[in-house]
């Protein structure tokens, strides 16, 4: 399973990392918290469920 991080995820989507991490925190992208340390990380499947969730998009 291919996880990534918030700012990463802020890279993919094109979006400032506080817009990702509003996104996470707002519970639009689901996350899993791999340690007090190391933080939230984003499956990849959460990624595409969110990307699949858009609205208005051309798809």
């Amino acid at each position: 399973m291919k996880v990534y991080t918030v700012p990463e995820v802020a890279k993919l989507l094109r979006v400032s990392k506080d817009t990702a991490y509003m996104l996470v925190y707002s519970g639009q992208i689901k996350t899993i918290k791999v340690s007090p340390k190391r933080g939230l990380r984003i499956p990849e499947e959460a990624l595409r469920e969110f990307l699949r969730q858009d609205k208005g998009g051309d798809r």
